[in-house]
């Protein structure tokens, strides 16, 4: 993926489930608005857990910019409930969608690693999830499969995108949000 190119084809054409069992394209979900996409390693993960811990006391102030937020695991469905409890988002405003097969994975361009889930980096950040209070609650998906980070703009053009490396890596909320900050900037001057 490119930043200033649509997503890819195949990556809109991706089948996602919600909580309730419904199936959509990823592509309705991302159109009409800006939108963060924070792809989950699984809806267990430590690293996930963090990652989560620093972005949602920020999702009110996307919200209110215009972005919308989606959150992309590969567990199977069942799991959504339980994760939404555990990492605080039964009411806030974000979506939580989940691909079993990993199919928008691949599309997304996004790694399967031992090394990553495994290797001496990803310990580093188990350690550093637990410092910062973060827990795993086991397997609810593949722990292979590392995720990443897309925002798009309304029409479905890539403003941002991170590929993790290994479990723990994510861009700061921060980060995300001065990127919001430029893409509701850009929404606001073509709409004067």
């Amino acid at each position: 993926m490119r930043i200033g190119e649509p997503i890819p084809a195949v990556l809109d054409a991706a089948v996602v489930i919600d909580r309730a069992g419904e199936s959509a394209t990823f592509g309705t979900h991302i159109r009409g608005s800006p939108c963060l996409v924070s792809f989950l390693r699984h809806f267990g993960c430590i690293g996930c857990a963090e990652h989560i811990a620093d972005i949602a006391p920020r999702l009110v102030e996307l919200d209110d910019l215009g972005l919308r937020t989606l959150f992309v695991g590969n567990g199977e469905p069942r799991y959504i409930d339980g994760f939404l409890e555990r990492v605080g988002l039964r009411d806030s405003h974000a979506r939580v969608v989940t691909d079993p097969t990993l199919k928008i994975f691949e599309a997304a361009g996004l790694v399967r690693s031992r090394w990553g889930t495994f290797g001496l980096r990803a310990i580093g950040d188990v350690a550093r999830g637990w410092s910062h209070g973060a827990a795993s609650h086991g397997m609810e998906g593949d722990a292979l499969q590392l995720g990443g980070v897309l925002m798009t703009d309304a029409a479905g053009t890539v403003a941002y995108y991170h590929r993790s490396k290994s479990l723990g890596d994510h861009p700061s909320a921060s980060d995300l949000v001065d990127v919001a900050l430029v893409l509701c900037a850009r929404r606001s001057s073509a709409i004067y």
